[in-house]
């Protein structure tokens, strides 16, 4: 999660909220239970910054890890650029992260040696999409995924987009004789504002139609939180420089309680997307 959350709360945000609202309630009761699909798996969830697999999978992961199912979180950026601040730099504040992503993962049940960090800076994952599909390949074939988590190609943030392609492109490299992944996306600024609020111009007419759309549409899925709510609610205590007014500063960035709250539910939502087909 980066600044945009400065951008989702000065801009009209009040005038959105029952639209978005109501379109979250839609997909909750189109989807359908997935919970075999994170059941006696190996998991990857793909994030591009430290708090985005927290929000969007942290009771997927809670609930793996408890099974001892196999678990990796990979953090695409460093999130450094998160907030413009005259207190803390932007190398600082990527080490703070670290050690809230570090924190969170303890506390879904994630060892540190399954934590690993790309290191990108946060803003730039389209400008290196070839290295990053390289990198997550590599990882692919190492960990040997069953399910994937990785954010929403309408997330309406330029790194969850790139994520999102990054992973697509590493699906398509050459690999083994081994089945691909089942891939499951989940949504953060979709989620909070609609996929169509933070876009601007002919992209926001694309992302309200694709929005209307998955009312019609199959592919929704939901996971049941059970227990591992809390869990979920103190890994995203973790990131206090993303959920506080971390430096006391007007223009410190940071999610509100009430967009935190939506990602608190009973079930977490994704989106089952269509797998490319490897090169062998």
């Amino acid at each position: 999660m980066t600044g945009f959350s400065q951008a989702v709360r000065a801009v009209g945000r009040p005038v959105h909220a029952s639209t978005s609202s109501w379109w979250r309630r839609a997909l909750r009761h189109r989807a359908v239970d997935a919970t075999a699909l994170v059941t006696g798996r190996r998991i990857m969830v793909l994030a591009p910054h430290p708090d985005d697999e927290t929000l969007g999978c942290g009771a997927v992961i809670a609930r793996a890890r408890a099974a001892g199912d196999q678990v990796t979180v990979v953090i695409a950026t460093d999130g450094r650029h998160s907030s413009r601040s005259q207190v803390l730099a932007p190398e600082p504040l990527a080490r703070v992260r670290s050690g809230e992503l570090r924190t969170a993962c303890r506390a879904l049940g994630v060892a540190e040696q399954n934590v690993v960090q790309l290191g990108r800076e946060d803003g730039t994952l389209s400008d290196c999409l070839p290295e990053v599909a390289a990198e997550l390949a590599a990882l692919l074939a190492d960990r040997r995924p069953d399910t994937v988590f990785v954010t929403c190609r309408q997330d309406s943030h330029p790194d969850h987009e790139a994520l999102h392609e990054a992973l697509s492109l590493a699906l398509r490299y050459p690999v083994p004789a081994q089945e691909p992944p089942q891939v499951l996306a989940y949504p953060i600024w979709a989620w909070t504002s609609g996929p169509w609020f933070l876009a601007a111009g002919r992209l926001r007419t694309r992302r309200l139609t694709w929005a209307l759309r998955q009312l019609f549409t199959t592919g929704w899925v939901e996971i049941p939180a059970g227990d591992h709510l809390g869990a979920k609610r103190a890994a995203i205590e973790a990131y206090a420089s993303q959920t506080t007014n971390f430096t006391g500063e007007a223009s410190w960035s940071y999610l509100p309680a009430d967009a935190v709250s939506l990602f608190l539910q009973p079930s977490e939502i994704f989106l089952a997307v269509a797998r490319p087909e490897p090169v062998r």
